[in-house]
């Protein structure tokens, strides 16, 4: 089991003298900062993947494709 460090009992207490009220301030505005920077994130990576597959020409040919397919013939 492991030993119990003077860290460990410092992280254990380091909210002990704060509100109710705080605390939940503190987890929202935390939980905002992570929605946040997740969702700037992810953007950034469909962004560089969009582009790296228009610059392969991977849009082209699945436009194309996707004409193909929808052309109503007369």
């Amino acid at each position: 089991m492991a030993e119990i460090t003077p860290q460990i009992i410092q992280h254990l207490t380091a909210n002990m003298n704060l509100s109710k009220k705080q605390i939940m301030i503190n987890n929202f505005l935390g939980g905002l900062a992570w929605g946040f920077g997740t969702v700037v994130g992810a953007t950034v990576v469909v962004a560089i993947i969009g582009y790296i597959l228009k610059a392969l020409g991977i849009f082209a040919a699945i436009n194309n494709y996707l004409f193909t397919i929808t052309r109503v013939k007369p």
